[in-house]
């Protein structure tokens, strides 16, 4: 199967995205995209030679509706909270470690934040 890329074409709601590719480019019901931004060039520490491009991936979708020449998906993933979860959350006694950076890193991080989904997003099918 040939991978399929395209764009964002029209936000409905905060779940649901029309990309521009339909059934005429092989998109069919339930197939699976990512939403990114292309990133920077990534090396080999070693090699210096190129891994390829980074990409900061924004949201992942499932086509619902397919015409000819645009899909309709939306987003699957989800979360729960328990009680539980909530007051850690709240009293921060369950947190994820981050790695000790240097501050100029740090900072270079926060440049860098992935912005928002917005119409002309690429995406391409996730293959499975």
């Amino acid at each position: 199967m040939t991978e399929i890329e395209g764009k964002v074409a029209k936000i409905i709601d905060v779940y649901t995205i029309i990309i521009n590719k339909g059934s005429e480019h092989g998109v069919e019901e339930d197939m699976r995209f990512v939403i990114y931004e292309p990133g920077e060039d990534v090396k080999d520490p070693d090699t210096k030679k190129s891994l390829g491009n980074f990409e900061y991936v924004k949201a992942k979708v499932k086509v619902t509706y397919v015409r000819e020449k645009f899909a309709t998906a939306e987003t699957y993933e989800t979360y729960t909270f328990s009680l539980s979860n909530i007051a850690a959350i709240l009293t921060e006694k369950s947190k994820r470690r981050e790695l000790p950076l240097e501050e100029e890193t740090r900072e270079q991080l926060q440049e860098k934040r992935v912005s928002s989904v917005k119409i002309g997003d690429l995406v391409r099918h996730i293959l499975d």
